[in-house]
């Protein structure tokens, strides 16, 4: 894949245990059937999971919203050839297990397809069971083997192949970083961005001098931040869930250690809690950021965000309203037919989203497009935006 690189000077761009309709719900009174007359065709169920509780609620709940406020306006446009869409929803939770008896859950309702799964272990928890259930299942982890794990799963979110890769690429060749750490997470996140770091890193020919792991959801990295202290990197490297940040930030800042770092994914809302003093300056790599967007799509999309839900946009907000609009553009291809929307989805067309380049290929994944910046006393400025080239 080739990184196509635009500089910029200015900004750039619930919970639920049960199953719960979020939107489209026929006009005639049974959102599940067509009316006795045929005058009225069924709606389309589309299953959502995403955690609505535990420390991934961060994501979960804006892509909630994301979701809505796309299935609200297609369906305003006369739905999928005249067919409403309908969400139908489970809490994935904060484990693999609630998220695979969320993902049966679901599709005990027959969806057309699933959307969601923003947390790559979970994702791979539930691959048996996307294979068995023989629909599209749209997920929003970032690990880039995700899409590889079965036929049948796609990613709508930038993975780490394309979002890290530029971020070392940023460090190396922009800020002149000659060796970094990396900090990250055991589990499926961690161990595919450990791969990309170090691969990217060898290929620039910068060192990668500690590289320490931990466990999401410890409350204890001493050990970790100590090591990090001792070692003579550059630049920081940090992938975790956001709960996991708020530990690392205190951590290090505990340790002595202040270094520039990258916190993979970083929220606005976790980023207002960080400890400031375990940083020399914070960078990040998104696939977009809504807040930082001025006078274009995005912007406009944020502002009827706030105006609708009172807050503003996450990236994850962002990432599921695109989402949710390509399935939209296979379902209007192929209808919904499983092998005939699968074949839709990898065979889509290259198009400009509110958060970034999408694009169909045989590999599952859709999403190309990668924001890089630093904060500024608490404002994102945008240094980079990258679109992606998927073949």
């Amino acid at each position: 894949m080739a990184l196509t690189t635009t500089r910029k000077t200015a900004a750039f761009l619930a919970a639920a245990t049960t199953l719960v309709v979020l939107a489209g719900c026929s006009s005639s009174g049974d959102s599940s059937s067509a009316s006795a007359d045929g005058g009225d065709k069924a709606d389309i169920t589309i299953g959502v999971a995403l955690p609505t509780t535990g420390g991934s609620a961060v994501l979960g709940l804006p892509m909630a919203q994301g979701l809505e406020m796309a299935v609200k306006a297609i369906n305003a446009d006369g739905g999928i050839d005249g067919a409403n869409l309908k969400l139908v929803q489970e809490d994935s939770g904060a484990d693999d297990t609630t998220a695979l008896n969320a993902f049966n859950r679901i599709t005990s309702e027959s969806p057309a397809a699933v959307i969601g799964f923003p947390v790559s272990t979970q994702g791979f928890a539930v691959m048996t069971q996307v294979d068995r259930a023989g629909i599209p299942v749209i997920m929003g982890g970032t690990n880039s083997k995700l899409a590889a794990g079965s036929d049948w799963a796609f990613s709508m979110t930038s993975s780490d192949a394309v979002t890290t890769t530029a971020a070392v690429e940023f460090a190396a060749e922009t800020l002149g970083v000659k060796k970094i750490a990396l900090l990250r997470e055991s589990g499926e996140l961690g161990t595919g961005a450990s791969e990309v770091v170090n691969e990217t890193a060898d290929d620039l020919g910068i060192d990668v001098v500690d590289e320490e792991i931990f466990q999401s959801g410890d409350v204890d990295l001493a050990t970790q931040a100590n090591n990090l202290r001792g070692s003579d990197a550059d630049m920081l490297f940090v992938y975790g869930q956001q709960a996991d940040y708020i530990v690392v930030a205190n951590a290090l800042a505990t340790a002595g250690v202040k270094l520039p770092t990258f916190v993979a994914g970083l929220q606005g809302g976790t980023y207002a809690q960080l400890n400031q003093e375990g940083f020399e300056q914070i960078y990040n790599r998104n696939q977009c950021v809504p807040s930082a967007a001025v006078d274009n799509d995005l912007a406009a999309w944020s502002a009827d965000y706030e105006s609708e839900y009172g807050e503003a946009p996450t990236e994850y907000a962002a990432i599921a309203y695109d989402g949710m609009n390509l399935l939209a553009d296979a379902l209007k291809t192929a209808g919904t037919d499983p092998a005939e929307l699968q074949k839709a989805l990898q065979s889509l067309p290259s198009t400009e989203g509110i958060c970034g380049v999408h694009e169909g290929t045989e590999d599952g994944n859709l999403s190309f497009g990668v924001t890089l910046g630093h904060y500024v006393d608490g404002v994102y400025t945008t240094d980079e935006s990258l679109s992606v080239d998927p073949k």
